[in-house]
């Protein structure tokens, strides 16, 4: 038979005692821990979504004016379904300055027209008239007035479909503020994001 003494009762229950504290501790450490991991997961979501948002914007600005005019071209947005399939409604179009008696059945010519940019193909050149006949793709027939030499800017050399969606985009208010918009919100995740993660440093 053993026999506790008061002594060693007194001991053991202020052990007892002093292990409720520590294991609070310890669970409001690992408390900490998985808030602070989420913390994490919620600034580095942020970032991605900012950085994604900014990128997609300058990469649009940058493929529909700032490349065009670096490599000696212009752009245009394909606007009517005159051309399809070969140039569907929202494409970007990349045209070369060319001297339009150059221009051989076959090319599409980018020229003016009543202040409104065409962008047909050539069914026949006329030299001695400087005039181009030509059609859209889509049409059954040839365009009812030809294309003056004057008025040829130059020959598609390229296409990105849907990008000029948003060039177009860009020539109406609404567009201007939808862009504007975006712009803020992915400036906005990315400030949100590195005050979480300086948050969760702390």
């Amino acid at each position: 038979m053993i026999v506790m003494t008061d002594a060693a009762a007194n001991i053991s229950a202020g052990s007892f005692g002093a292990s409720a504290p520590a294991e609070a501790s310890d669970a409001f450490a690992y408390d900490v821990k998985k808030r602070l991991a989420r913390l994490r997961i919620v600034s580095r979501l942020c970032s991605v979504i900012g950085a994604v948002l900014l990128a997609a914007v300058a990469l649009l600005a940058i493929s529909a004016t700032v490349a065009p005019r670096f490599m000696g071209l212009q752009s245009y947005a394909i606007v009517s379904g005159s051309m399809e399939p070969s140039f569907p409604v929202g494409s970007l179009v990349y045209a070369e300055p060319i001297e339009p008696e150059t221009l051989a059945v076959g090319d599409v010519a980018v020229f003016w027209r009543n202040d409104e940019v065409v962008i047909h193909r050539v069914e026949e050149n006329l030299y001695e008239d400087r005039e181009l006949i030509t059609r859209g793709d889509a049409n059954e027939g040839i365009d009812a007035h030809p294309a003056q030499y004057d008025n040829v800017v130059g020959r598609t050399v390229n296409q990105i479909p849907g990008i000029g969606y948003f060039v177009m985009a860009l020539a109406s208010l609404p567009g201007k503020l939808v862009l504007g918009w975006i712009v803020l919100m992915g400036a906005a995740f990315s400030i949100i994001g590195t005050a979480i993660a300086s948050l969760a440093r702390q």
